[in-house]
C-alpha cells in the first residue's frame, strides 16, 4: 500500500501547559506507543540550525528523559523566548499563549520511517493545539491497516483528541475537502470525540465504531491504493460522507 499518502493528524483541546508539561506529555505517549512497535523508542529531537539531540527510551527512565526533551526545546526556543518575554528567565516551568512546537524524527536501521510534528499548550488559538505523525517515505512505510488503527487508538485513549485521523493528504483530495468548508477531513479512519458533537450516521455506507469517548469512522478495511478505479472510488466516498456529516451536523460546518 501506498501509505506515504497518509499522515495521523490529532486535533487537542486547549490546555495550558509548560514546557516540562509538554515534554512529559510527548514522552508518555512515546512509552505507549512503542509497546505495540520499538521504532518509537529512538527518535532526534530537531530545529533547523541546531544540532539534533538523540532520544533513546530503552535509556534512562520516564523522568530523565522527561527533564532532557524539556531542556532540549528550552534551548531550541530559548532566543524566541527572550524576545517575546523580555522581563523573565525562561525555564522548563515557563508557560506562553503561542505554546511550543516539537519535530522528533524517527528512525530504525538508520532508515527514516515518520516524523511527529506539532505544537501544545497553545491558548490564543486552540484550533493550532494539534500533533502529526507524518513523512512517510516510501520505502520504508509499509504499515498495514492494523498498525495504523492500532496506533490511533493509543493516542486517542492517551492525548484525549477532539478529532483525528488517519488523513489523505494527497492534494486532489484535500482541494476537495476544502471546497466544503467544513471543519475536518474524513480519513481512511477518523475519529470524533463526544466533545465534538459530529456523528456519522450508522446507516451512511461506512463501519462505524461507537466507543465509549468517542465514535470511530472506518471507510474500508481494504487496500484501496492498488489501483487508480479503487482510490477515486475511496475518494468520492469520503467526498459524499462529508457532505452528508454537514448535513446533519451543525458543529462540523467550518466556523
Amino acid at each position: 500500500m501506498a501509505r506515504n499518502i497518509f499522515d495521523l493528524r490529532f486535533n487537542l483541546s486547549e490546555e495550558k501547559l509548560s514546557i516540562k508539561e509538554t515534554a512529559l506529555k510527548l514522552i508518555s505517549l512515546l512509552e505507549l506507543l512503542r509497546i505495540e512497535d520499538d521504532v518509537f523508542a529512538k527518535f532526534k529531537v530537531s530545529k533547523p540550525h541546531f544540532k539534533s539531540v538523540d532520544f533513546d527510551l530503552n535509556n534512562g527512565n520516564i523522568e530523565s528523559n522527561v527533564q532532557k526533551l524539556a531542556k532540549t526545546l528550552l534551548i531550541f526556543e530559548y532566543a524566541d523566548f527572550s524576545q517575546s518575554e523580555k522581563d523573565m528567565i525562561p525555564t522548563i516551568d515557563f508557560t506562553r499563549e503561542l505554546g511550543f512546537m516539537f519535530l522528533l524524527e524517527f528512525k530504525k536501521e538508520n532508515k527514516q520511517h515518520f516524523v511527529i510534528t506539532g505544537s501544545m499548550g497553545v491558548t490564543f488559538n486552540p484550533l493550532w493545539n494539534s500533533l502529526s505523525i507524518q513523512n512517510f517515505p516510501i520505502e520504508n512505510s509499509d504499515y498495514d491497516f492494523n498498525w495504523y488503527l492500532k496506533n490511533l487508538k493509543i493516542a486517542n485513549l492517551y492525548l484525549k483528541p477532539i478529532y483525528s485521523s488517519i488523513r489523505i493528504i494527497l492534494d486532489q483530495y484535500m482541494e476537495k475537502y476544502w471546497e466544503l468548508k467544513i471543519k475536518y477531513p474524513l480519513g481512511w479512519i477518523t475519529y470524533f470525540s463526544n466533545e465534538s458533537n459530529i456523528k456519522m450516521p450508522f446507516d451512511a455506507g461506512f463501519e462505524v465504531l461507537q466507543e465509549e469517548k468517542g465514535q470511530y469512522i472506518i471507510t474500508t478495511r481494504e487496500d484501496f491504493t492498488t489501483s487508480k478505479e479503487s482510490f477515486f472510488a475511496m475518494k468520492d466516498k469520503l467526498i459524499e460522507g462529508m457532505k452528508l456529516l454537514k448535513e446533519k451536523c451543525p458543529e462540523y460546518t467550518e466556523a
